[in-house]
């Protein structure tokens, strides 16, 4: 069993636990970054966001800045605290199952952006259509995958 847990880890990363004092650290950045409104509840849905759909691309929609610079920071540096791209030969990270907290954060303001947002550019005909499907956007977790992608400066993705 040890032999295929370390080639799971080889292959996709260690596990998303991490010690007190990280957990401890990790918790004040999203606290600053996530903050509880009164009720305490967590709002991150930015007032000026804004959706764009792209007509060639059959459901493809974008939502512009719906992260501040601060919030940008905070994941790329939330990232490298996973270490998971330590080795510059790994340029992509899959995660199942348990993700880790900031990536629940992340998905926990997607939701609240396409529900709160007025502007969600799908329709069919007269009717207005989910960006996401109703049994989706009521998962808990919302999203239980995660995909992660390292660019180095010069290198373009294929499309």
């Amino acid at each position: 069993m040890s032999d295929q847990k370390t080639v799971l880890e080889e292959v996709f990363g260690g596990s998303s636990d991490s010690d007190t004092e990280d957990d401890e650290q990790q918790q004040h950045l999203e606290e600053d970054l996530f903050p509880s409104d009164e009720d305490g509840s967590q709002s991150n849905v930015s007032q000026k966001s804004s959706w764009q759909r792209f007509e060639e691309i059959g459901g493809l929609c974008l939502c512009r800045d719906f992260l501040s610079p601060e919030e940008q920071s905070y994941l790329l540096s939330a990232i490298q605290n996973e270490g998971w791209f330590t080795d510059t030969s790994h340029n992509q990270v899959m995660r199942f199952g348990d993700l880790p907290m900031w990536a629940t954060k992340l998905s926990d303001s997607i939701r609240e952006e396409v529900l709160l947002s007025d502007d969600l550019p799908i329709n069919d005909g007269d009717k207005d259509v989910c960006i996401l499907p109703s049994d989706l956007l009521w998962r808990e977790p919302l999203f239980d995958q995660l995909i992660v992608n390292v660019y180095q400066p010069g290198h373009l993705s294929a499309c």
